[in-house]
C-alpha cells in the first residue's frame, strides 16, 4: 500500500487517512483540549503527509510518521498559544535557531523509536502497534491476533519496558522533549 503513495495515488492516501486518522486524533487531543483546534492540527499532518510522500520511507508503515509529526504540530501550537499569552518576545536568532534544529530533531526521535521498536519481539512489535500506534484496545489487538487481552496488556507492559530501556541507554542523543513525547505512548 505504500508504494501506491510514492505514485501519488490518492486511494492510498485516503486509507492511510481512514485507518489512522482516529488515533492521530486522540493523540493531538491528548495535548490539545479544543476539539475545533485539534481537528485544524489533524487536518495539517495529514496535508504535511501528502507534502512529504515522496521523502518519506514508509517501510515500517506510516504509523510512527503521522505520531511524530501530530505530537510536534500539537507543541507547536502550545508553544504559539504560550508565547501569544505572555507576550513574551524571543529573538530572532533564537527563533530560527529552534526552527533549523526542529525538523533534525523529529526525524531523530522517529528514527530512535524505530529502532527501539524493532528491538522487540515480532508478536510484542504487532501488540505494540496495533495498541500505542494504532490505537486500538487491548480487547480489539486480542481479538485481531487470536490470543488473550492479559497477554496483550503483558506483551504492552513488558514492550514499553524494552523501549524506555532502549532509550535511556541512547538518552544522550534523544532531547528531553523527545523523551516526553516518547513517554506518553510508553
Amino acid at each position: 500500500m505504500t508504494s501506491f503513495l510514492h505514485s501519488a495515488d490518492v486511494i492510498a492516501f485516503d486509507e492511510i487517512y481512514h485507518q489512522y486518522h482516529h488515533a492521530v486524533f486522540k493523540n493531538i487531543r491528548r495535548l490539545i483540549d479544543q476539539h475545533d483546534i485539534a481537528e485544524d492540527i489533524l487536518q495539517e499532518v495529514f496535508l504535511a503527509f501528502w507534502s512529504s510522500r515522496h521523502q518519506l520511507d514508509l517501510r515500517q508503515g506510516p504509523g510512527n510518521w503521522l505520531f511524530v509529526v501530530s505530537y510536534n504540530k500539537s507543541l507547536q501550537y502550545l508553544k504559539k498559544a504560550a508565547t501569544e499569552q505572555s507576550r513574551l518576545a524571543v529573538y530572532p536568532a533564537i527563533r530560527d535557531a529552534v526552527e533549523d534544529d526542529h525538523a533534525f530533531l523529529r526525524e531523530s526521535r522517529l528514527a530512535l523509536l524505530n529502532e527501539a521498536i524493532d528491538q522487540l519481539s515480532p508478536r510484542k512489535k504487532e501488540v505494540f502497534q496495533l495498541c500505542r500506534l494504532e490505537g486500538k484496545s487491548a480487547v480489539e489487538a486480542a481479538r485481531i491476533l487470536g490470543i488473550s487481552h492479559h497477554t496483550v496488556k503483558e506483551y504492552l507492559q513488558s514492550s514499553s519496558e524494552a523501549i524506555r530501556s532502549y532509550i535511556a541507554s541512547s538518552q544522550a542523543a534523544l532531547p528531553i522533549l523527545g523523551a516526553l513525547f516518547l513517554s506518553s505512548y510508553l
